[in-house]
């Protein structure tokens, strides 16, 4: 004979008193007060983020106001009917799920059922789970009946997008806010699961798992069950999640922060290549770094310290600020970009070029060494500005505020160098670190586009680009480990991918 499935963890562990749900404690006070008073509504709401409990407490509360036995607004879970509907196999207890039944016509049914008394206990429940799904016509269908609700009936709607209902159907329910659980609540409750269930875990792993969870205590459970399943009875711990998961450290996501703070661009990249090449998702470590930053925010404003922060070379709350932003700003693009390791990269340089302020901080100062450069034959709006002796750092602004309109990588690479104006050139210096910004310039339509920016805003001038006094030899072999770790963006032209 086949062994029996086991049931899930979380659902061994769902609820089955309103003092079993966890951190709901203002939404099942009043709906226990409401059935041990008598004063139930015809229909409610139940709207929050998933994993909260709206189910569990729908199905609590249709215990609740059909209990042979109840106490003091609670189910006692022991009569038949509690046992019935605990067991979903209630004729009066109806779950509907609103993704898969959205149509008028499962509506329509629902209408003509519900004019029937109820089989077996006092009430009739209908249970819609996103309800948010129906369609406009079935929510017009459902308003009939919900104006003149038939006695002996109760809808509970539960959805995690309540501004998707009509205010017509949302104004004719006593609605109820379902929060998200605060982390340590979660912690608490999974704890209790470990010492029942005879699952071995350390403090930290159990407080890493609540705190990925996001405010989901099933997610925490799902997680939970699926660790305890990956260390086959040992215990498990925090490197474990971040195993399972493919999440990075947070050694590497606090060295990725300080990194952009610093303005070292070789590190942060560095650091993404080390992501790449242990499978890690971008996408995912990039929200463990926007999360730091958020952390460090609230903990600054809050006046406390946070032993993270000495990674990070600027300290003031405004540069920190500004940088979760442009973080952000790159989180959505990660999102929909086709090769989020590229975009990654691009977008790290093209932060700390920002953070350094616009065209970097090395291009504060252009030195000259022979005088405004004056081509023999400029094109006519060319000479106008170069004999009107235009300031030579505003053009190189100007220059790099239009590259980065219409090729932010470009950007990111020139914005590194340090240019200086000759008299039949302009060069660009890279200090020997930055040859990763060099060589990505020097490919031939990046330094196509460059030489045409150059032309358009300096005249007719040759481009030169090379390192400074201490240049980087080809063969140097740190360099070409370097080149091997990070891989370099590979040809990123203009948002195409050239093989």
């Amino acid at each position: 004979m086949a062994e029996r499935v086991q049931q899930a963890l979380y659902r061994r562990w769902r609820p089955q008193r309103f003092s079993e749900v966890v951190g709901q404690e203002y939404t099942v006070q009043t709906l226990k007060n409401a059935v041990a008073q008598g004063r139930l509504h015809h229909a409610y709401l139940f709207a929050g983020p998933r994993g909260t409990g709206k189910t569990s407490v729908a199905r609590i509360l249709a215990k609740a106001v059909n209990c042979e036995n109840p106490q003091e607004g609670e189910p006692c879970n022991e009569c038949p009917t509690c046992q019935r509907i605990g067991r979903g196999i209630s004729l009066d207890v109806i779950e509907i799920d609103g993704a898969s039944n959205r149509g008028i016509d499962q509506i329509r049914q629902l209408r003509e059922e519900v004019n029937f008394v109820p089989a077996e206990t006092r009430y009739k429940v209908y249970i819609i789970d996103e309800v948010h799904m129906l369609t406009n016509e079935a929510f017009n269908a459902l308003l009939k009946t919900l104006e003149e609700p038939p006695r002996r009936v109760i809808f509970i709607f539960a959805t995690t997008e309540p501004h998707k209902l009509p205010p017509t159907v949302a104004s004719r329910c006593q609605a109820f806010e379902f929060k998200n659980i605060p982390p340590e609540l979660i912690e608490g409750k999974l704890k209790e699961i470990c010492a029942a269930e005879g699952v071995k875990a350390s403090p930290g792993a159990l407080e890493a798992i609540a705190r990925r969870a996001k405010g989901s205590l099933r997610d925490a459970e799902v997680l939970l069950e699926q660790l305890a399943s990956y260390r086959g009875g040992g215990e498990i711990g925090e490197e474990d999640l971040l195993q399972v998961l493919g999440l990075p450290s947070e050694e590497m996501v606090v060295a990725f922060l300080g990194s952009i703070s610093a303005g070292d661009s070789r590190q942060a990249l560095e650091t993404i290549a080390s992501l790449s090449e242990g499978g890690k998702d971008p996408e995912l470590f990039l929200e463990s770094v926007v999360e730091l930053c958020r952390d460090l925010i609230v903990t600054r404003l809050g006046g406390a310290q946070d032993e993270r922060s000495s990674y990070l070379v600027k300290t003031n709350d405004q540069e920190l600020i500004e940088l979760s932003g442009r973080l952000l700003e790159l989180k959505r693009e990660l999102r929909f970009s086709l090769d989020k390791r590229i975009m990654l990269e691009v977008g790290t340089l093209r932060i700390i070029a920002a953070l350094k302020g616009t065209g970097g901080e090395k291009a504060e100062s252009l030195p000259r060494e022979a005088g405004p450069p004056v081509p023999d034959n400029p094109q006519p709006e060319r000479a106008a500005a170069l004999t009107g002796r235009e300031n030579d750092d505003n053009r190189w602004q100007r220059m790099l505020e239009t590259i980065k309109q219409e090729r932010v990588a470009v950007y990111a690479f020139l914005a590194e160098g340090r240019p200086a104006l000759q008299k039949d050139r302009l060069r660009i210096e890279y200090a020997p670190d930055y040859w990763f910004h060099k060589e990505s310039l020097e490919k031939p339509q990046n330094r196509s586009f460059l030489e045409e920016m150059v032309n358009k805003f300096f005249g007719d001038l040759k481009v030169e680009i090379s390192f400074g006094s201490n240049p980087v030899k080809k063969d140097n072999p740190q360099t070409d480990q370097l080149r091997r770790k990070v891989e370099l963006i590979k040809r990123s032209f203009h948002g195409k991918l050239i093989g």
